[in-house]
């Protein structure tokens, strides 16, 4: 099971997210409210199955599960691939009926591309077991800097889509690596280092700002 697990996992998602994109579209092109229905709920299983079993219960960060030597060619990333199609296809199904809760799978479409961002870290440093050493001091930085470039990257899709959820969850995501940086991080650092880590981060924060501000005084359409 440590061996196979994220593979049997990823697999069994894959065919209950086939078969809820069946059912639905099948619903979709013939009317058929039942098969619609049933193409959601399949679906949704998918998700469920996807986050309680990987993300939370056999997630390869703190269990003993194999990802791959290689980061990026490795089983993470059809792994998450799976979920983000879930999330993804559920945010179309219910896009037209309940439009409220769409930015609820924007926020967790977030959430895991952050988490698969922080597993391919660790996958550099740790290899195909990724709870099998401790995280070290430059892999705890390059954490940080994972959170401000990530910031960055929703924040610029956020602009490009004009979706509010995206820009406002770069900001909650530079808040927490800016917070990270000051409490923890600058305290391991000594001299040139400490004095660098702020330097860099202050101009990250800088340029946000003004990027940020300028997507504000754009008039809108």
């Amino acid at each position: 099971f440590r061996s196979s697990g994220l593979i049997e996992r990823t697999v069994w998602e894959t065919a209950l997210l086939a078969i809820g994109y069946s059912l639905y579209n099948a619903g979709s092109q013939k009317e058929v409210v039942g098969l619609s229905i049933a193409g959601q709920a399949a679906a949704a299983a998918a998700l469920g199955h996807f986050t309680y079993f990987t993300i939370m219960l056999h997630n390869p960060l703190w269990a003993a599960q194999w990802a791959g030597p290689w980061p990026i060619i490795n089983w993470l990333l059809p792994t998450y691939a799976i979920g983000a199609a879930a999330i993804l296809l559920l945010r179309r199904m219910v896009n037209a009926c309940h439009p409220v809760i769409v930015p609820l799978f924007d926020a967790a479409m977030m959430a895991l591309i952050s988490l698969l961002a922080l597993s391919e870290l660790r996958n550099l440093f740790a290899g195909g077991w990724l709870a099998s050493i401790p995280v070290t001091q430059s892999e705890d930085l390059l954490r940080s800097l994972l959170g401000i470039v990530l910031a960055i990257a929703f924040l610029l899709w956020g602009s490009r889509s004009g979706t509010r959820s995206w820009r406002i969850g770069s900001l909650v995501l530079m808040l927490g690596a800016v917070l990270k940086v000051f409490w923890f991080d600058t305290a391991a650092l000594e001299g040139l280092t400490r004095i660098a880590s702020v330097m860099a981060l202050g101009f990250s924060l800088i340029g946000i700002g003004w990027f940020y501000s300028k997507q504000l005084s754009r008039p809108s359409a």
